[in-house]
């Protein structure tokens, strides 16, 4: 669950700026109306909201990949053991 909050914290204001960057209104010509890019984006977001505005919403990711984390290491660390169990090359040290 460590590793979940480690991948939250560093993911969050990445998964807000590419959020507000797909939701944002577009002009005739496709470009966005709020933000020119993501540089921009996380510019005007740290000045309107300063540094905690990037953490919107990581208590829900926070529920997603704190389990997903949690599960992925333990189903290869079980196909780990299959594959040692049952494999020729496992056995015959290839």
């Amino acid at each position: 669950m460590v590793s979940g909050v480690v991948v939250v914290m560093m993911m969050t204001p990445f998964d807000v700026v590419s959020t507000r960057l797909y939701n944002q209104a577009t002009d005739a010509a496709g470009r966005g109306l709020l933000y020119r890019g993501v540089a921009h984006c996380f510019i005007r977001t740290f000045a309107t909201e300063g540094i905690w505005g990037f953490y919107k919403g990581c208590g829900a990711l926070f529920f997603r990949i704190g389990p997903h984390t949690v599960l992925s290491l333990v189903f290869w660390n079980q196909m780990q053991i299959a594959y040692q169990s049952f494999s020729w090359a496992a056995k015959t040290k290839l």
